[in-house]
């Protein structure tokens, strides 16, 4: 009678285990064959788009600072050199493999403006052109004083004669800046553009000081992430309940089919008593 038993337990525990390899088997063949499909059509449609895309993925004047930040989906620039500067060197980099880049009008700039193309031919024969306007600026005698951006720390350090400038911010309530700058020319108008109304992402924001005589523009790039931190540890913790409740469902649905194997079992076990019992009573 025990090893009967025993034998029953060992059946339907290998009955049990066979089922969950089915599933298992089953599921993972299904997800296979659609994600095969579903890789399929995309690798055509993404071959088509290879093809077509004649995007920059970079561009980059050498030593010197685009005008607004590169976004391939924008094709006008403007950089600054100075006026003694007669060619600059430029690095693009097409989006997709195959692509040409051709640069032309860096060389010899002569003029006060300039213009230099970045063509991109895709490999179906159609092309984008990107368009950098290259500005002489003269001697500056014009300058800020100071400049300050309240809750921003300008990396490097504010100088006079340094144009250019990064920093960052993490505040979702945040959506414009103070900016505080002081001429050397006490009659200088000055003008701050791009600091209001601020985005997820790069912000440029220029600072125009002005007089009779000349123009001086100083640039922040400011990089905003909208998401503060503690919006992302709620979400981390979200995300980490989420996975908590499913392995808690999967455990139930695994403790339910250890009550019911256990039921079995015990209703074979009453079978087998029952028969056992009428047999003696013959």
């Amino acid at each position: 009678m025990r090893k009967l038993n025993v034998s029953i337990i060992i059946i339907s525990i290998i009955l049990l285990l066979s089922l969950n390899t089915v599933y298992a088997t089953s599921v993972s063949t299904t997800s296979t064959t659609n994600e095969t499909v579903e890789t399929n059509e995309l690798s055509e449609e993404a071959i088509e788009e290879a093809r077509a895309n004649k995007n920059l993925s970079s561009l980059e004047v050498v030593g010197y600072e685009l005008s607004p930040y590169f976004n391939k989906n924008n094709l006008t620039y403007t950089v600054i050199i100075p006026e003694d500067v007669t060619s600059i060197e430029i690095n693009a980099e097409a989006e997709a493999e195959g692509a040409i880049v051709r640069i032309s009008g860096n060389t010899r700039l002569t003029r006060q403006e300039n213009t230099v193309t970045v063509r991109v031919t895709a490999k179906d024969g159609t092309s984008r052109a990107y368009s950098i306007t290259v500005l002489k600026a003269p001697e500056v005698n014009l300058k800020l004083d100071s400049l300050q951006i309240e809750g921003l720390e300008l990396n490097p350090v504010f100088d006079e004669d340094t144009f250019y400038y990064t920093s960052s911010l993490v505040d979702t309530e945040l959506t414009s800046l103070n900016v505080n700058a002081v001429a050397n020319d006490e009659t200088a108008n000055i003008e701050v553009i791009g600091a209001d109304n601020l985005v997820d992402g790069e912000n440029l924001i220029n600072i125009i000081v002005s007089n009779d005589d000349e123009t001086t523009i100083y640039q922040v790039n400011v990089d905003v992430d909208m998401l503060g931190e503690k919006e992302k540890e709620v979400d981390n913790v979200i995300t980490r309940v989420r996975k908590i409740i499913n392995y808690a469902l999967w455990g139930f649905a695994g403790f339910l089919l250890v009550i019911v194997l256990i039921l079995i079992i015990v209703l074979i076990r009453k079978i087998i008593k029952r028969k056992k019992y009428g047999k003696e009573e013959d």
